[in-house]
């Protein structure tokens, strides 16, 4: 005879995961720790894709990021902080600059602010999970008793469970497989944004590009144009030649897929050169070998989808992709994947309001994902228009999470 434990290890609901990225791990992680199975897929070759690299804030998520993760790893996280020295604390405050003049628009408090490797968080979030790489999704079909589904991917196989959760960012495939192609689609923003890692090799350089701020500073500039520094990585904390930078800049404008890395570059530092410092020299003084990424800028506002008596939904960027101006995406992410996981908690529990929880989980997910991609959209556009940038979300609300 089975056990209380065994029963309900049987009932446990096995949950697929479409994407390992930062979002997918993390429910994983959460899964994990609760005891219910899972599988997680995800479309790249690790070593091959996703090479590049930035840096996130975390803030007002941090406690529910640490409640997330297992106790080891919750404790490690700082291990994924691009200056592990620097502890945060109630004094400390972030600056918005006037990037023209030099002046300190506004003073955030920021006193539990930290700011990540991409790549490390992702290898901590990673620790325990095990990934099947090289796995698209193609389809999913829905069995017709309405308890379970199957996924099946690109290179023929076919996976069963009673729920997927579509964590496969911005330009999700099960998100297009809910909505189809036309509904599903992001819409591109007219936004340049330039983002670089910049290694400068020298520590007189990399300590003044760092001396408005230990992590990270802003720039707003009359000229409409946006700045960001960023410390990525300090291989050796008393050594700043081997420090990285994660440099940033954006107007308004039509990206140009087809500009050499050498004109991405030229048109960097032109609009750099009238700039107050650090931002002037931040970019002035990257290498002639920098790479310079002229990444899309993209938006989805969420709407309704069928989750098929509570068997798919959504997490994270495949839900809410936004700019990136206001800081609020993986907090967001973080709270999505907390959330998803104490539905599938409680589904573990009661079966029988499978349903019932992950359309409570979904219709919430839609409601305060589109009110942060407006007011991040709303952001997006101001911060590069002097004239109402002082009435912008950011000016008005900093980085604080609206309830």
């Amino acid at each position: 005879m089975m056990t209380d434990d065994e029963l309900k290890a049987v009932a446990s609901p096995h949950v697929l995961i479409v994407g390992a990225g930062i979002t997918g791990l993390l429910i994983a992680q959460g899964l994990k720790k609760a005891g219910v199975g899972y599988t997680i897929f995800d479309a790249e070759t690790p070593g091959i894709s996703r090479r590049r690299e930035w840096t996130l804030g975390i803030h007002w998520s941090i406690p529910i990021l640490e409640n997330l993760l297992p106790t080891d790893l919750a404790a490690r996280l700082s291990e994924a902080e691009t200056n592990p020295g620097f502890v945060a604390g109630l004094d400390h405050t972030i600056q918005l600059y006037n990037s023209q003049t030099g002046e300190v628009l506004k003073t955030i408090p920021t006193p539990k602010l930290r700011r990540v490797s991409r790549k490390k968080l992702r290898a901590l979030c990673m620790e325990g999970v095990e990934v099947l790489w090289g796995k698209t999704i193609d389809s999913v079909t829905y069995d017709s008793d309405g308890a379970a589904l199957t996924a099946r991917f690109t290179d023929g196989s076919l996976y069963h469970g009673d729920l997927l959760v579509g964590a496969d960012g911005p330009k999700s495939k099960v998100r297009e497989i809910l909505l189809g192609v036309e509904k599903s689609r992001a819409t591109a923003m007219e936004i340049v944004y330039n983002m670089s890692i910049v290694k400068y090799g020298d520590t007189n350089k990399a300590l003044f590009v760092q001396s408005a701020h230990p992590q990270n500073v802003f720039g707003y500039n009359p000229n409409g144009i946006f700045s960001f520094l960023a410390i990525q990585d300090m291989p050796d904390p008393d050594k700043p030649e081997t420090w990285t930078f994660q440099v940033g800049s954006s107007w308004l404008g039509q990206r140009d897929a087809n500009l050499s890395n050498e004109e991405r570059l030229k048109n960097v530092k032109i609009a750099a050169s009238e700039l107050s410092e650090p931002f002037r020299s931040a970019n002035l003084w990257m290498p002639e070998d920098t790479i310079v990424n002229t990444d899309p800028i993209a938006y989805w506002v969420p709407i309704p989808f069928e989750t098929h008596q509570g068997r798919i939904t959504l997490c994270g960027d495949a839900t809410h992709p936004l700019p990136p101006h206001r800081g609020q995406g993986l907090n967001h992410c973080i709270l999505d994947a907390s959330n998803f996981v104490a539905a599938v908690v409680k589904i573990k529990q009661e079966q029988s309001k499978k349903e019932e929880l992950i359309e409570a989980y979904t219709e919430e997910l839609i409601k305060r994902g589109g009110e942060e991609v407006n007011l991040s959209l709303k952001n997006a556009l101001t911060v590069h228009d002097w004239k109402v940038f002082m009435e912008s979300p950011l000016m008005k609300h900093g980085i604080t999470k609206m309830s």
